[in-house]
């Protein structure tokens, strides 16, 4: 088959695929956070960034996009599914260049067909728009040794693209490590050394306006900790379980990944390339968060593709007969196809949250949101709109604030509590509610999320 149609139809397969039920989940989680900071006036957003562990770049993507589409979650969520759907086209590129046709198509299905992808493409965050530019920049990297001049002009737009990437996600410069790896690692790409170095210098001195933001936050992270705990050794395998879609498709793949790097003895550049580019992270991660907590599945979007990319060339280097081989590729891509679940609904509805407070308060109750970030998916549930229109910094909103005691004993209070900890009666706000109150009642509304009403 011509490659090039092949690829226009594996990208338009990705765009049908990553546009379907784009309205099924709520605006939930982060997203909240993403969409109501794109619509603030750039002097508030510009302040934000300052405390923000995430650079400006997709907000601003949202920005221009949400002024031309209608104000609804399906619509905001577009260009991740978009970008997801892009993704594939650098993988199918490179894993051809490296392996030939079928291990092209096998990695750009098994990218296709995978749910941590397809979450991504469905979450109006930075991730998808992350993994892109990550596997866009891998694929560069690799058609630059056929380049004259060791590739100088293709480094130049690299250091372009990864200017992109590091003003699209702090991770970025991870990214550019694993570049860097591969550059050090692997022989075809050793000559590249000295313009792969002029380029990272070139992306240092564009990203240098957001530099000491970026320095003060990972200095924060560092001195203060993360909202995450260290990983435990389970964690490993949980996050292959991920790329792989369940359980036993991931031990299969592992096995297949090992049998095949054994039996090349690693020779193969392409193999050792696919290994650095998600292995390196993966296991680099989970031994840095053992210090500073950091190991979580969002945070490796950028190694994930490589994961794809090393099934596919595990099937293609693997000395078995082809019909074999094309066997073993089909039963991989089938049973991603069968355990993949695109029509899935998420795990957070806080429209069930403002559903459970309406029904306790149909007439006007104190109301307070704890943590303070959960006030903008609770706010966001009741009516979307408050997004675009809120200019209140939603942070005076949280249960710590000045309304946090009011003295106006009539009126039922209702705390909506998102912490995940179900056990509030040890929780100062709690023990000064019931002083005053007489009665309580709770319920955990959403996951995790527990909705009490303080009354008389």
């Amino acid at each position: 088959m011509n490659i090039r149609l092949l690829l226009i139809a594996i990208i338009a397969f990705n765009v049908m695929v990553k546009l379907l039920w784009l309205g099924t989940n709520e605006l939930a989680h982060d997203e909240p956070f993403t969409v109501y900071w794109s619509q603030q006036p750039l002097g508030a957003f510009w302040e934000m960034l300052r405390t923000e562990n995430n650079p400006p770049l997709y907000f601003l993507l949202i920005k221009a996009w949400s002024a031309f589409v209608p104000f609804e979650a399906a619509w905001l969520r577009v260009p991740s599914a978009l970008f997801s759907a892009l993704a594939v086209w650098p993988l199918f590129l490179l894993a051809h260049r490296l392996a030939g046709q079928r291990a092209a198509l096998v990695a750009s299905l098994l990218f296709t067909l995978n749910n941590y992808h397809y979450g991504f493409a469905h979450e109006v965050r930075a991730y998808s728009l992350f993994t892109l530019l990550a596997t866009l920049g891998m694929w560069l990297l690799w058609r630059a040794k056929d380049k004259p001049d060791n590739g100088i002009r293709a480094m130049v737009g690299l250091s372009a693209l990864n200017t992109l990437m590091v003003y699209t996600h702090f991770f970025g410069w991870l990214a550019v490590g694993v570049q860097l790896l591969c550059v050090l690692a692997l022989p075809e790409l050793r000559p590249m050394r000295r313009n792969f170095l002029l380029g990272v210098g070139i992306t240092l001195l564009w990203f240098s306006p957001y530099l000491v933001i970026f320095l003060s936050r990972l200095g924060s992270s560092v001195s203060q900790g993360t909202w995450l705990e260290a990983p435990v050794p389970e964690d490993l395998y949980n996050m292959i379980w991920r790329w792989s879609n369940a359980p036993v498709l991931a031990i299969a793949f592992l096995a297949l990944i090992v049998f095949a790097a054994a039996r090349s003895r690693m020779a193969a550049s392409a193999l050792r390339l696919a290994l650095i580019w998600c292995m390196v992270p993966l296991i680099g991660m989970f031994a840095m968060s053992l210090l500073v907590p950091m190991f979580l599945d969002r945070y490796l979007v950028y190694a994930a593709p490589g994961f794809a990319l090393l099934l596919a060339l595990s099937i293609a280097t693997i000395s078995i007969p082809a019909r074999a081989s094309s066997a073993l590729a089909a039963v991989a891509i089938g049973a991603m196809a069968f355990t993949f679940e695109p029509w899935k609904e998420g795990r957070y509805h806080p429209s069930a949250v403002v559903e459970q407070v309406n029904a306790w308060c149909p007439d006007r109750c104190i109301e307070h949101v704890w943590p303070p970030w959960y006030w903008l998916n609770y706010r966001a549930a009741a009516d979307i709109r408050i997004l675009k229109e809120e200019r209140t910094p939603f942070t005076h909103y949280d249960i710590n604030g000045s309304l946090m005691l009011t003295n106006d004993t009539l009126k039922p209070t209702i705390v909506v509590d998102a912490s995940g900890d179900p056990i509030s009666s040890q929780k100062h706000w709690y023990q000064r509610l019931r002083a005053s109150y007489p009665l309580v009642d709770s319920v955990e509304a959403d996951h995790r999320v527990w909705v009490y009403r303080f009354h008389r």
